[in-house]
């Protein structure tokens, strides 16, 4: 279970506020099936309301296969669902969204896993834009000395066919495990990200969570 809480500054001014929890649950024998679901409420000042309200929900299924001491693979298919109580706060669409990863255990102890996420719009508000994005991220997990401490680097290629607009991401993910909390293991974790191009959506964004596993 995961609870998380985004910053955004966005172009032209708008700022954008959203907590999500997530909760997945790991099935099968060899638990390399799990659900992720996952509510976001949020607040969007772009038309003068900064209320918060509940955004697009999703749930994912996901699936590891073909792990070996060398590498892996994860496959996850995830429907987000047009639940959004203001327009400003969602797609105004069904969307379908398929992410294929090849992880890589390096001999230093690192993991290198380049994903590709692919997003399309099936149904929904014929009002608004439809949805085509693709992003391309290299995820580089580092081996620290300290176990307790975690780190992620995640540039990315980021795509809006609808828009034609591109832009470039990155983001470095950093957790500490604080140790024993709620029946599990908890880790704090804070991730700023930075966005480049001519035309990226906005500058900067930063989100802190506090994660409980294996409870």
């Amino acid at each position: 279970m995961q609870v998380q809480y985004e910053t955004l500054d966005l172009n032209h001014g708008v700022e954008s506020d959203t907590f999500r929890l997530t909760y997945i649950q790991p099935l099968g024998e060899k638990q390399d099936y799990s659900l992720r679901y996952r509510v976001p409420v949020a607040s969007v000042d772009a038309l003068g309301n900064d209320d918060y309200g509940l955004g697009d929900a999703s749930l994912q299924v996901g699936h590891v296969f073909g792990l070996t001491r060398e590498g892996g693979f994860v496959a996850q298919g995830e429907m987000v669902f047009d639940t959004a109580s203001r327009d400003e706060l969602g797609t105004g669409k069904n969307v379908a969204r398929g992410t294929f990863i090849a992880a890589r255990f390096l001999d230093n102890g690192a993991i290198l896993a380049p994903s590709l996420v692919q997003s399309v719009s099936l149904w929904g508000d014929g009002g608004r834009a439809d949805v085509n994005t693709t992003t391309m991220d290299v995820y580089y997990v580092p081996k620290l000395a300290d176990p307790r401490q975690l780190l992620t680097f995640d540039p990315a290629l980021n795509a809006d066919w609808e828009t034609e607009k591109e832009y470039l991401s990155l983001a470095v993910t950093y957790g500490y495990v604080l140790g024993k909390a709620f029946g599990g293991r908890s880790i704090l974790t804070i991730k700023p990200s930075m966005f480049f191009g001519g035309e990226r959506p906005g500058d900067w964004g930063v989100e802190f969570g506090l994660k409980i596993i294996d409870f």
